[in-house]
């Protein structure tokens, strides 16, 4: 299960409303693939320790629009769904018209193995084009999203090894740099496209407080396709003291109370992803990089819209942050304020959705408070209003994944660890909320997303 330190260290599917029909034909395995306009898939992640710790695996199950919008249709992801390949959660993330899912499986034997599948309704996931080796450029483990249509971009942060001067028992900390790594996938013809790998610092104020970028993670590209954003979250070693370890060499431990720096994103050349550099906001302290889902979308205005999270308890809470299209850099003169919107403290964002003309649906939490909630915001008007879900006190969003949109409607799936639950639909449009497919549950499992 995610702890606070993970918190403080947070993918959608976006489709046109078309009309639904079906046909079938025969697949490249010989297998009849039917095919609709849409599919709606929900995913749910399997207890393995801990309930709700997420990492007994993946599942995942598919209908029609109406069958999840219908409260009289229940399914239960675990009995009836297919597992998705993956030795813990899968990171899996789908085609803007729902009938592909993509993932790379994340650690284990086939850990960073990239898998793509034609979803055919039900549990029918069915394997389609290369599997991809990225384990090489970007570990078993890599963060990744889809990046564009068609585009997905992974990406590895990696700390190096503290760099420290002196002799027993008078080290002296130096500095820690950061190894970055990053590949694009071709999507609809599975295959790595470019890789790229560098090193990059902080300020030498900054590294000489023990200050480093520790990981990256949801990556987009721009609306000109000459940029990509990746997220950072920055932590910081106390260089004030070490203790021994077996070989006689210092070992400095990590500062969890340290205060937090400005928000970073670091912006590589596209489609080439080199020449790293980091832009820097000076709306809030916090980290950009998500947790497992997508923190920044490319607005209908062509702006980049970035959620941040892990701000300091009274520190305002979780912003929403643009970089401008003209400038490929941090529009300090916008600031989204989800407290000020919403009249909360210390909110923090799990996920969101931005659904167009600047209104964006946020599942969010409380630092220091039990429970996750759902709102619609508006970024052009700074303001937002709060959904009342039954028995959110009892809601955890902490390993949520994605959100789906269909036409004007958003599909959020909603339910308690281990407890029966329903996807919820609303209008991105007039803000309606309505209850949705039923999701039967099993003890310690819980859904994590829609597609």
């Amino acid at each position: 299960m995610r702890n606070n330190i993970l918190r403080f260290a947070l993918f959608g599917a976006v489709a046109t409303s078309v009309l639904f029909s079906s046909c079938e034909k025969s697949g490249n395995d010989g297998d009849n693939i039917k095919e609709v306009d849409r599919w709606i898939t929900v995913s749910g992640a399997k207890m393995q320790t801990e309930p709700g710790d997420g990492d007994g695996g993946t599942m995942v199950f598919s209908m029609t629009p109406e069958e999840a919008k219908n409260p009289s249709f229940s399914i239960n992801v675990f009995d009836q769904g297919e597992a998705v390949r993956s030795a813990r959660t899968a990171r899996l993330q789908a085609s803007t018209d729902g009938k592909y899912l993509y993932n790379i499986q994340y650690t284990g034997d086939d850990g960073g193995v990239f898998n793509k599948y034609r979803v055919n309704g039900g549990k029918n996931i069915i394997p389609e084009g290369n599997e991809v080796a990225t384990a090489d450029y970007v570990s078993k483990s890599p963060r990744w999203l889809v990046a564009a249509p068609g585009v997905g971009i992974a990406v590895r942060g990696t700390a190096n090894p503290i760099v420290y001067t002196g002799t027993s028992p008078n080290f002296a900390y130096k500095e820690v740099t950061t190894k970055l790594d990053a590949i694009s996938l071709d999507l609809n013809d599975p295959k790595i496209t470019q890789n790229s790998t560098a090193e990059i610092r902080l300020s030498e104020a900054e590294v000489n407080n023990g200050y480093h970028i520790s990981r990256i993670d949801a990556p987009v590209v721009n609306k000109k396709g000459d940029k990509a954003y990746v997220g950072v979250q920055i932590s910081k070693y106390n260089v004030a003291s070490f203790t021994l370890d077996k070989d006689g060499k210092p070992v400095f431990a990590v500062d969890r109370a340290a205060a937090k720096l400005a928000a970073r994103t670091l912006v590589f050349d596209y489609p080439s992803l080199k020449n790293p550099k980091l832009i820097t906001s000076t709306k809030t302290n916090a980290n950009t990089n998500g947790y497992r889902s997508t923190m920044q979308y490319v607005g209908t205005d062509g702006h980049v819209y970035q959620a941040t999270s892990g701000e300091a308890a009274g520190a305002g809470g979780s912003r929403i942050l643009r970089i401008s299209s003209a400038t490929n850099d941090y529009d300090n003169g916008f600031e989204f304020n989800l407290d000020k919107a919403l009249g909360v403290t210390n909110s923090y964002i799990e996920t969101w959705k931005y659904v167009g003309d600047g209104i964006g649906f946020v599942v969010y939490s409380i630092n220091g408070q039990d429970g996750g909630h759902i709102a619609k915001i508006d970024l052009n008007k700074n303001s937002g209003t709060k959904y009342v879900i039954p028995g959110e006190d009892k809601l955890e969003f902490g390993q949520i994944q994605n959100i789906a949109t269909y036409g004007d409607e958003v599909f959020i799936a909603i339910a308690q660890v281990g407890q029966d639950g329903n996807i919820y639909i609303f209008n991105r449009k007039n803000g309606d909320m309505k209850v949705g497919a039923k999701l039967l549950n099993k003890p310690g499992n819980q859904y994590i997303g829609v597609y």
